[in-house]
């Protein structure tokens, strides 16, 4: 089993060494130190074998769930088994080799600066890229936005867990389209509050999710243990942008371009309806 310990608690601590896994940190920072520490512990486990096989570790290999020997059909030790070993039968040990299967790594970017003058810091070091098209249609009735097509194309170096990435790439255009079409905090002159409730504060739902054709383009984090960029938020900040520009070039004839979000129907009906020459409906 792997376990992650983050020591940041913000409820008691405003600043910790431990930052968080904020800004797609995990996928870059955390899987780096989990890497180096699997690393540090599979050497264990063939130094350990290579010991209890009396052979040199350069003679043994890790593979399929254990350390065998690279040629021939000696016995091989399973995790299991040099696991048990390592904990029970601590004399089986090398000399100077510490009881117990167990590994820590701590991971820092080589480029990182110290925080500047204004204590700011540049906590990422290196980053993901997205590239993004949309094709939509506007009725010119109802003001109703129809996304024909969708693509996202992205950039997050190695790509650890493919499903995992996809679900973030759905969940990050979703919310992106929440506040690009639905969601908004509306007050009225007094400072109530009018979007309160679910009732009033509208979100997407899979109704309303377009199908999205995604792409990647692996080009790895030279900075990174496993090449990874991570891409936590993924589209839900390029989808404002995206579906904003292709409504305007939508609406480009009536000359309207959009400059504030959420695009809700009633707003845009209002400038389709402003913008239509005078005397027709």
């Amino acid at each position: 089993d792997v376990t992650v310990v983050d020591e940041m608690d913000t409820f008691t601590r405003v600043w910790s060494i431990s930052s968080g896994t904020y800004s797609s940190r995990f996928g870059s920072v955390g899987t780096s130190a989990v890497a180096l520490a699997a690393r540090k512990l599979k050497a264990k486990l063939v130094e350990y074998a290579a010991h209890l096989m009396d052979v040199p570790p350069g003679e043994v290999e890790f593979r399929d769930g254990g350390v065998h020997r690279t040629s021939g059909k000696a016995a091989a030790y399973s995790i299991k088994d040099l696991a048990g070993r390592a904990h029970w039968n601590t004399e089986s040990l090398p000399e100077g080799m510490e009881p117990g299967l167990s590994a820590t790594a701590v991971f820092g970017f080589s480029v990182a600066r110290a925080v500047d003058a204004e204590d700011r810091v540049n906590s990422s070091n290196t980053y993901g890229f997205i590239a993004e098209v949309m094709a939509v249609e506007v009725d010119p009735d109802t003001a109703a936005i129809k996304i024909l097509k969708y693509v996202t194309v992205h950039d997050a170096g190695t790509i650890i867990n493919p499903m995992i990435v996809e679900g973030q790439i759905y969940g990050g255009a979703l919310h992106g389209l929440g506040g690009a079409l639905y969601e908004e905090l509306a007050y009225d002159d007094d400072g109530q509050l009018l979007t309160g409730t679910f009732m009033d504060y509208l979100v997407p739902t899979a109704s309303e999710a377009p199908d999205i054709e995604i792409a990647h383009v692996v080009s790895p984090s030279p900075l990174t243990t496993l090449g990874s960029k991570g891409l936590g938020e993924s589209s839900s900040m390029t989808v404002p942008a995206v579906i904003a520009n292709a409504v305007s070039d939508a609406l480009r004839p009536l000359g309207i371009s959009i400059t504030e979000l959420p695009m809700t129907p009633t707003r845009l009906h209002e400038r389709i309806e402003a913008a239509r020459p005078a005397g027709r409906a």
